[in-house]
């Protein structure tokens, strides 16, 4: 039983909303609009294999920043691009294995009979929360400021510009919810960087370049700076990142022509 879209009310807000409970998990193996599940399936596989060859090609072309030098390529994973990269990745993989394993395991989920939340659908909306809220957020840092300028390659459009636009993509046309109040998963995210460059440059760790820092903007010789430039891009950049997501997902469900008449709030 269908009903026509309803736009977000003040029940979002509610304390409980802090929490993974969710009473359609279905919502998390469909399309909003239309599509069938098998559909889906493969749109899932394709996104999985698409971002995994695009990582893997991330650190083969590492020469292409880093130089023909082994030590400096394998820089790679120091970097906030490849780690919101990696876990959008891990989130494109995790999304597959669930509708996988939801198609062919739990069809009272894939026919909308079952309300359970399993925990791997719950480890799957904190993945694709940090992940979508990442991906827009390194993108606008990015051009913001790291870019001074210069030659720009193929990764870098991928890692700093389809990953956002994938996000938004894949969140418009998708059924899967979007917590106001999860913008803390982010935030942890971003907390737990910041806490990798100090330990990072406290061990002597430096970027491609032997610079002492990961970022210029990260560069915790003028620590001032450095927690200003951090508190910003964690504390407000994130959460409004994931807000404007969520205003993607409200706009979604407004007009949306598919909403069960159970749909949770």
């Amino acid at each position: 039983m269908m009903e026509t879209a309803r736009p977000c009310t003040k029940d979002e807000f509610r304390v409980k909303n802090f929490l993974l409970d969710y009473d359609r998990p279905r919502d998390f193996v469909t399309f909003q609009h239309c599509g069938t599940t098998v559909a889906y399936l493969i749109w899932r596989l394709f996104w999985a294999l698409f971002h995994v060859v695009c990582i893997i090609l991330s650190g083969v072309y590492s020469w292409q920043w880093a130089g023909h030098d082994p030590q400096q390529q394998v820089k790679w994973f120091i970097y906030l691009t490849d780690w919101c990269y990696f876990v959008l990745t891990v989130s494109t993989l995790v999304d597959a294995a669930c509708v996988i394993y939801i198609y062919f395991c739990r069809t009272d989920i894939r026919n909308d009979i079952s309300n359970e939340m399993t925990w791997y659908l719950k480890a799957n909306w904190v993945i694709f929360n940090i992940a979508n809220s990442a991906a827009v957020v390194v993108t606008l840092l990015y051009w913001g400021l790291v870019y001074t300028g210069g030659s720009v390659t193929v990764i870098d459009v991928f890692t700093h510009g389809v990953n956002a636009v994938y996000v938004m993509v894949n969140l418009g046309v998708t059924s899967v919810p979007v917590r106001f109040y999860h913008f803390f998963h982010g935030v942890l995210f971003g907390i737990t960087y910041v806490i990798f460059t100090v330990i990072y440059y406290a061990a002597g760790g430096t970027n491609h370049q032997d610079k002492s820092y990961v970022y210029p903007v990260l560069d915790w010789s003028d620590p001032g700076t450095t927690i200003a430039y951090a508190a910003a891009s964690i504390l407000i950049a994130m959460p409004l990142c994931h807000f404007l997501l969520y205003g993607i997902y409200a706009l979604r469900r407004c007009t949306s022509r598919q909403q069960s008449a159970s749909y949770p709030v």
